[in-house]
């Protein structure tokens, strides 16, 4: 995936939503991590979480922070996409450390 097919804006709230309900967790469940007002706000997309927050989410969902992040921009979550991302990721970051 180029840096020209990665969406402008990645969709957080349904990635969260979508990674919770696989966990079967609620947002009771994530109350920990945020207030259950601040959880439907992140979800509803009127919010966006601090890496903080994004932290304890995902520690909330026993998963990596960065799977939260690369579901919001892969919203299939198939291995295709998810590997095209990390691959436009490996080559921003090879760019940046050949200069």
């Amino acid at each position: 995936m180029s840096r020209k097919n990665v969406p402008p804006q990645a969709d957080f709230g349904r990635a969260l939503q979508t990674l919770r309900a696989a966990r079967g967790a609620t947002q009771e469940d994530m109350l920990l991590a945020t207030s259950r007002r601040h959880m439907s706000r992140i979800e509803q997309g009127h919010q966006m979480p601090s890496i903080r927050t994004i932290e304890s989410l995902a520690a909330g969902l026993q998963i990596h922070p960065l799977t939260l992040i690369v579901a919001a921009y892969c919203p299939g979550l198939d291995t295709a996409s998810v590997n095209e991302l990390l691959t436009a990721v490996t080559a921003d970051f090879e760019e940046l450390n050949a200069d």
